[in-house]
């Protein structure tokens, strides 16, 4: 596979793209209501769901190691107490 170099102004000129788009948009959105509801809902919906998906992947990360630690003498016996809490 051959490797093309991208020069600096290549980059410049995608950024200057990428702003472009994004400033055409916001100005887009301000004298439309509807679209900026609907903008902000259809945002709203994507951080809910992103934020429960890593909440629970963090619980159940969490879970797994309180389990794998339930081993550990001293502190094992509290760690699966805490790990069944959690489960259930």
């Amino acid at each position: 596979m051959k490797k093309t170099k991208i020069t600096p102004e290549d980059y410049e000129k995608l950024g200057r793209a990428v702003e472009s788009a994004l400033i055409d948009d916001y100005i887009d959105l301000l004298g439309n209501t509807r679209r900026q509801i609907k903008s902000a809902f259809v945002r709203g919906i994507f951080t809910g769901f992103g934020t429960v998906i890593g909440a629970t992947v963090i619980v159940a990360v969490l879970i797994w190691i309180l389990h794998l630690l339930g081993g550990l003498p001293f502190i094992g016996h509290y760690l699966q107490d805490a790990g069944s809490q959690l489960q259930q």
